[in-house]
């Protein structure tokens, strides 16, 4: 069965409303979410100036709108992903891998959790998708 990049980026609005819905974004912050992953996703057009949303970063945000609208828990969407994730990660380039940690990891420094041990999905995504060279790296810059 052929993956199509749909699927790839829809996976991709799943781990990170499951970091955001373990970092308890509240309603009122879904915006700046969005904006943090726009920012972080948006296709730069052939004008320096100009912005436009991809399909990809819609694809993200309407994942992320619609495991909300669901009222998905964290734990569910993680390991939806993670089985997406061991079905195709040969589809994960390490640039790719790199790209999603980073914005894990803004919107776990952006939206402080209560809870003082960190993001659990954020460190098992690390584990997970992040070569070792990688993720060592990775652990001591944040």
């Amino acid at each position: 069965m052929k993956t199509e990049n749909r699927d790839i980026f829809e996976q991709i609005g799943t781990i990170f409303y499951a970091i955001a819905a373990e970092q308890h974004v509240k309603p009122l912050e879904v915006a700046e979410l969005k904006m943090l992953i726009s920012r972080d996703w948006l296709s730069r057009s052939h004008e320096k100036t100009k912005s436009v949303v991809s399909d990809e970063t819609h694809f993200i945000l309407t994942t992320l709108d619609a495991l909300q609208g669901a009222e998905t828990t964290a734990r569910h969407a993680f390991d939806q992903f993670v089985r997406f994730y061991k079905l195709h990660s040969d589809l994960f380039s390490v640039e790719l891998a790199q790209r999603i940690v980073a914005t894990a990891t803004d919107i776990t420094r952006i939206f402080q959790a209560d809870s003082p041990l960190g993001n659990k999905s954020l460190v098992a995504l690390k584990a997970l998708i992040l070569p070792e060279n990688v993720r060592m790296h990775q652990d001591q810059i944040g």
